[in-house]
């Protein structure tokens, strides 16, 4: 196995009754702080009967309220621009970003000098350590400079750490394929639907990104790091290892892949997670499914407690082999709670779609599921296209054929499969949207 790097050994190879007594006492500061500092909190806690002090156990958090997304979208509504769940003034703030809207009116997010300096720099040194990236390291970032935090925590606080940068924005695929060569970036980010589409896009230059100094891709964005089939192709593509970051807006970024890539670590002495049945909002067992809520217990401009974030994950607790005793996530995000859908009676996640396809090499990256009314009758029907001109008619009905099979055996459904013409499929550089739910 590589060489094992932390950030900070101490805490993240603390035994897990120390851990819990650390994120215990940063809950109940950062409670005190959003109680004396927020008014939204002030009177959430106020309503609800509570008060930091009434936290004395892990256990006891299960009785503060949930934060929701819809909240702070009610508060920036009715105190424009920033609401009033912010914990500082805005003369404080540095950097301004939003959340990408795809669940509704995108939300205003503010960060001190503290938190985009000290805070994020301290979470993506976990990030930095876990992938192996050193500071003689080139970056490459193929984004461009927008209201969406993306990948610039990221870039700022290896940036930071003395990594060198490249910038890729304002390019196009094309030309950010030949920057990497030409500055030899051992690094590159992207969503795993851009990252894909890069390595095929190489492939189709004569330049595939395989025979390039990376060795190094980090993706973001979707659950594609973490889907097997995903993280393969990506891999081979590109001739280095895939690792993935999970975050928010809101809340940050606070999940990493360290090198044995077994599971998605949560920074958990700097955020506290709990693991809720999404229907019933109690806590699930280890290993099995739940929605993640979390709790910022660092930062200061606005710390979210007990956030519903509406990802859905699996706990493992057991020491990772790399030696830290941080909670993973296996498999990563497995998808969002309300992506998820049923259908004939069967819960079926997206990510779990992706990993079948992606299995099929007659079929190209791209792809679309569409999900029909209820009642109305439809199978679910997905759409694909062929990875290659050189794929005949014939090959692709065999391909249909096998995916068909396969997917009513893993998914116990069976699904229409449409085959679209190459290159007909939406492209996409940031968050692909892939689920498709008919009126």
């Amino acid at each position: 196995m590589e060489e094992v790097r932390y950030w900070n050994k101490e805490t993240e190879t603390l035994p897990r009754e120390r851990l819990r007594a650390l994120q215990l006492e940063r809950f109940r500061d950062r409670m005190k702080y959003v109680y004396e500092h927020s008014p939204m909190y002030k009177r959430k806690y106020d309503e609800a009967g509570i008060r930091p002090e009434d936290i004395r156990t892990l256990d006891d958090i299960r009785h503060v309220p949930f934060t929701i997304k819809e909240e702070l979208r009610e508060s920036q509504a009715q105190h424009p621009p920033w609401g009033d769940f912010m914990c500082v003034p805005p003369e404080e703030g540095v950097r301004v970003f939003q959340t990408t809207g795809t669940t509704g009116i995108p939300v205003k997010v503010m960060l001190n000098k503290m938190d985009w300096t000290v805070h994020f720099y301290e979470q993506f040194m976990h990030f930095m350590c876990g992938y192996g990236i050193k500071p003689s390291d080139i970056l490459f970032v193929p984004f461009g400079y927008s209201l969406y935090i993306a990948w610039w925590g990221f870039q700022a606080a290896l940036e930071q750490a003395g990594v060198m940068i490249v910038p890729g924005g304002a390019q196009s695929s094309q030309d950010r394929i030949k920057n990497i060569f030409e500055w030899g970036a051992t690094v590159v980010c992207g969503t795993p639907t851009y990252l894909l589409h890069l390595g095929e896009t190489g492939l189709r230059m004569g330049m595939p990104l395989a025979g390039s100094k990376v060795k190094i891709v980090v993706a973001a964005g979707e659950p594609g790091a973490n889907v097997r089939a995903t993280k393969l192709a990506i891999q081979e593509l590109w001739g280095a290892k895939c690792y993935d970051d999970i975050g928010s807006s809101e809340i940050s970024n606070f999940g990493f892949e360290c090198i044995v890539q077994k599971g998605t670590h949560v920074i958990e002495s700097m955020f506290y997670a709990e693991c809720l049945d999404p229907d019933t909002l109690k806590p699930v067992a280890p290993g099995e499914v739940g929605e993640l809520v979390l709790s910022n217990l660092c930062t200061e401009t606005m710390p979210l407690l007990r956030y519903r974030i509406k990802d859905l994950v699996r706990f493992n607790f057991d020491r990772c082999e790399c030696g830290r005793t941080f909670l993973r996530l296996d498999g990563g995000i497995l998808g969002r709670s309300d992506d998820m859908f049923q259908f004939a009676g069967v819960n079926i996640f997206p990510s779990a779609i992706e990993n079948l396809i992606r299995q099929v090499p007659e079929f190209s990256n791209e792809y679309q599921i569409v999900i029909p009314k209820f009642g109305s009758g439809k199978h679910i029907r997905i759409r694909v296209e062929p990875a290659s001109s050189e794929i005949t008619k014939e090959g692709m009905t065999q391909a249909v054929k096998g995916f068909i099979e396969n997917f009513k055996y893993r998914i116990t459904v069976t699904p229409d499969v449409e085959i679209a013409e190459m290159g007909e499929l939406p492209r996409f550089e940031l968050k692909a949207k892939r689920l498709i739910r008919e009126d």
